[in-house]
């Protein structure tokens, strides 16, 4: 198979995040390597898919530009493929949201889209360990480790990616969750692995000083 492995950035990529795609187990498949920068994040999403989909890719894996992946994901994502699987990693916010990770709710239990996500829409490291299986359905979550099947997109209308900034001025849909919602929407359940276990990478202001977001 071809699988696209792509960055979505408008800076810089980590080193800790190109090392774990360089030491990626690509599992013999033709895995081409390319990245977006100097774009916003929906636009450099975009751009991969149609990428994706101009080379011949059966498959494409974003990886943000902060994300550092276990050698072994795509191995793993591949085992009983889906069509959307994405890997959990550590929530941006790691003091917020401590525990937490980027796999979340979109719509509460009586069936009412969230906008701004409270900590309550979102899985805890602790909420995955405990599932029984490995590949579960999901709402979404954020695409920093994402493995895509590229038939996805021809089912979807473009743009796939879009930021919306609600009229109300209290909600916004992330470019990665609209394109989960779009997914719902079309009836492709999205999945993510509980084996898999990425870091975050953020940098504090005070310069370059890196950490996790554990």
């Amino acid at each position: 198979m071809k699988i696209l492995i792509a960055v979505p950035t408008y800076e810089n990529i980590y080193p800790d995040t190109f090392k774990s795609i360089y030491d990626l187990d690509k599992g013999g498949h033709d895995c081409p390597f390319e990245y977006v920068r100097g774009y916003d994040c929906a636009t450099a999403r975009n751009m991969i898919a149609q990428m994706s989909l101009d080379i011949g890719a059966d498959y494409v894996l974003m990886v943000d530009n902060d994300v550092v992946m276990p050698k072994d994901t795509l191995v793993m994502m591949l085992e009983e493929p889906k069509d959307v699987c994405l890997g959990p990693y550590a929530h941006r916010k790691g003091d917020t949201y401590k525990g937490q990770t980027c796999i979340c709710k979109l719509y509460d239990s009586m069936g009412v889209p969230y906008f701004n996500f409270p900590a309550e829409s979102l899985y805890t490291w602790n909420d995955l360990r405990t599932e029984a299986f490995h590949k579960i359905e999901i709402h979404g979550g954020g695409m920093g480790c994402a493995l895509i099947k590229t038939d996805v997109f021809r089912r979807l209308k473009y743009p796939w990616y879009l930021w919306v900034n609600y009229a109300d001025k209290h909600g916004r849909l992330s470019e990665d969750l609209y394109f989960c919602a779009a997914c719902k929407k079309a009836g492709i359940p999205i999945y993510t692995d509980t084996r898999i276990k990425c870091e975050h990478m953020f940098r504090y202001r005070q310069g370059a000083i890196y950490d996790n977001a554990f």
